[in-house]
């Protein structure tokens, strides 16, 4: 039983991490890495009127936002980037009503120091797309695509820390019962 019991939490927490990644950006040494092509960038945000908090993926409140982007690789500095912040309203292909999804555009430009900043207030919770495109002179184009959210952080840690405080009581449920009353009803009265 307890073996089972154990079985479950490991798949149930490969599913929420799953759940929990997002697209082209990911953590790693700290760093928030978004691969475009064969390059990466670091991915940072701020929202200093709400916290001095940096965040990686999600956005945790509505309100004024400010996302920094930086080129790792040289090429990406030789290209023009361009940004775009769409509405995820369950569109088949992100070319779907482009115009009408689309929260904020920044228009294509080369970025010699290889950084990209802008601002954008964000008015409504919910499920966005960033898609950030880089394209060369010679024709070569690459996409970075990340489904994020804004709003919503707080809620969903919410609903995996009671998920995981129940698996807990049940756990804790089954092995008092193994331990303490099964244990009682195997006993011979005197």
């Amino acid at each position: 039983m307890i073996a089972r019991l154990l079985i479950a939490l490991a798949l149930v927490t490969t599913f929420v991490a799953q759940a929990r990644a997002h697209g082209g950006v990911s953590l790693n040494d700290g760093q928030c890495i978004m691969k475009i092509g064969p390059d990466t960038m670091n991915f940072t945000g701020y929202q200093p009127l709400k916290s001095r908090e940096q965040f990686c993926d999600d956005i945790p409140d509505v309100g004024p936002t400010i996302i920094v982007l930086d080129a790792v690789q040289d090429e990406l500095r030789d290209m023009t980037l361009e940004i775009r912040i769409l509405r995820d309203v369950g569109q088949k292909s992100d070319d779907e009503n482009l115009a009408q999804n689309t929260e904020t555009y920044v228009a294509p430009k080369k970025y010699r120091t290889g950084t990209l900043n802008f601002e954008y207030d964000f008015v409504k919770k919910g499920k966005f797309i960033g898609l950030v495109k880089a394209k060369a002179d010679d024709g070569r184009e690459y996409v970075s695509r990340f489904p994020f959210s804004v709003g919503e952080t707080a809620s969903r840690d919410l609903t995996v820390a009671l998920f995981f405080a129940a698996l807990g009581v049940v756990g804790f449920g089954l092995w008092y019962k193994r331990s303490f009353l099964d244990k009682k009803k195997g006993e011979i009265p005197s």
